[in-house]
């Protein structure tokens, strides 16, 4: 029979341990904890096959859970708070009242979770009476033990990499024009919002506009008619409430993660931690980012991920502005131990559309053929980026910049190719930043709002050339 080690922490009424050790069976408690954390060390560090949590529940989330099943644990909890069972149950865990049997309890620990047929099997009863265990044993372990939709999810690196990668063509880009901003047709006509669903905007450390990028998407697409989510999940320097002109203090982003953490989120409490924004008559909402970079920790991927799978059931587009940069795979030793670039993996490891920016000057375009790079190497499995070339002007780049960039792109960097270029609007970006209005509200006729636009496929008419030389004749006559 197969030896079952058993890490334990807490205690009831009942001394299960002693009830584990009375059957003389596979099941050995190796090691009491004194508390969760240094079950959570053990764990990582030990070689248990189960865990055993007694009573004291209120710091086991789903994060907690996600980590002690990502080392192979089995977990069992005992409580004698059915609202606590009930949540736990939920979030994946086995849970048992104080008044468990001892040989229900060491089935549970031991994952016995074959089901036998109405005429017994005689090798699965051999295996239950050498644990000490009986049928009804099992009977009773099944019925507390979890469905698979209510099972934690694993870490970000392990998520969808048994689907295939989901590609999404390049935006068609028409003939070279030496003006910069007004998209082409061909452009406005293909985006990477026409699949709808989740949308990334990371890139390039240095700024290259992706709070402002994410922002003005998210307006154009609500006043498009759509419901829509941006979520602040930069755990760098969050600043869409800023740019919104938004008060809010409180960090929406985490309110809801510490709602997933504990399986209480859902659409109605998602929605109490959003902050309604308008927009030219149309409504939409924000989860405000961390007033704090030292915050970062409280977004643990296992509630990140919890998030987005609640808002993009709940809304049409749900984006997400992230800060730059993606971790490696951390040394072996290290490997479980959280990193700021985590919220960002998780993102895009789920996104549907993954805009990866970084400017047109030539700092900013090295480092956008680099993170490129590091985005295929490091996330494998995710949706392939659609590269965005931003502040795009003839100063930094000289003439015809879109051809020039695109000739660099091809000749330095190999496979996706350039999908998108937003020109350098900086007039209207500071109109709209001290004003605290996107700039559909700031500067509606802006080329960077077009070009932001096109980029979900929102088709806008720029202003007749004919129409502002008239608007122009007039106010100078009236002035």
């Amino acid at each position: 029979m197969n030896r079952c080690s058993v890490i334990t922490t807490g205690q009831l009424s009942t001394d299960h341990i002693a009830g584990l050790e009375g059957l003389q069976g596979p099941v050995t408690v190796d090691r009491r904890c004194t508390d969760l954390v240094e079950l959570l060390t053990a764990a990582r560090h030990g070689r248990a096959d189960a865990a055993l949590i007694i009573g004291e529940t209120a710091d086991l989330t789903a994060s907690v859970l996600s980590e002690l099943t990502a080392e192979s644990l089995t977990v069992v909890v005992i409580s004698d708070v059915p609202a606590e069972r009930e949540r736990l149950t939920a979030l994946g865990a086995v849970c048992f009242p104080d008044d468990v049997a001892a040989g229900t309890l060491a089935a549970a620990l031991q994952n016995i979770s074959a089901s036998p047929a109405e005429n017994t099997d005689a090798e699965f009863s051999s295996l239950l009476q050498a644990n000490g265990l009986d049928l009804d044993d099992h009977r009773r372990v099944e019925q507390h033990r979890p469905t698979e939709q209510h099972r934690p999810t694993e870490q970000y690196s392990s998520v969808k990499q048994s689907s295939p990668v989901k590609q999404h063509s390049p935006v068609e880009r028409g003939a070279e024009q030496d003006t910069i901003g007004e998209p082409t047709d061909e452009e406005s006509a293909d985006g990477p919002g026409d699949a709808g669903g989740l949308i990334a905007v990371w890139g390039t450390a240095g700024a290259p506009g992706r709070t402002t990028t994410a922002v003005n998407l998210a307006a154009e697409l609500a006043i498009s008619g759509a419901q829509v989510l941006l979520i602040d999940a930069d755990t760098t320097a969050a600043s869409a409430a800023v740019h919104l002109g938004l008060l809010e203090e409180s960090a929406g982003i985490a309110q809801a993660c510490r709602a997933a953490d504990y399986g209480t989120l859902d659409a109605a409490a998602l929605r109490r931690a959003v902050v309604t924004v308008e927009t030219r008559g149309t409504t939409w909402h924000v989860l405000t980012g961390l007033p704090r970079a030292d915050r970062w920790a409280e977004l643990r991927p296992q509630a990140v991920q919890t998030v987005l799978d609640c808002a993009t059931e709940a809304y049409d587009h749900v984006v997400v502005d992230l800060a730059s940069g993606l971790d490696p795979a951390d040394d072996l030793s290290f490997e479980h131990i959280p990193q700021r670039s985590d919220t960002a993996a998780t993102v895009l490891q789920a996104a549907d559309t993954a805009l990866v920016l970084g400017t047109a000057d030539p700092v900013g375009f090295s480092r956008l053929i680099k993170t490129v790079e590091d985005y295929r190497s490091i996330l494998p499995e995710a949706v392939a980026p659609t590269v965005v070339v931003t502040q795009v002007r003839r100063d930094v780049v000289g003439r015809s910049p879109r051809r020039q960039l695109d000739d660099a792109w091809n000749h330095y960097s190999t496979g996706q190719s350039i999908s998108a270029f937003l020109p350098d609007d900086r007039p209207s970006c500071d109109t709209a930043l001290r004003r605290g209005e996107v700039l559909a509200e700031a500067a509606p006729q802006s080329p960077l709002r077009l070009s932001i636009a096109g980029l979900v496929g929102v088709e806008l008419a720029p202003r007749s050339p004919r129409l502002r030389s008239r608007r122009q004749k007039t106010s100078r006559a009236i002035g």
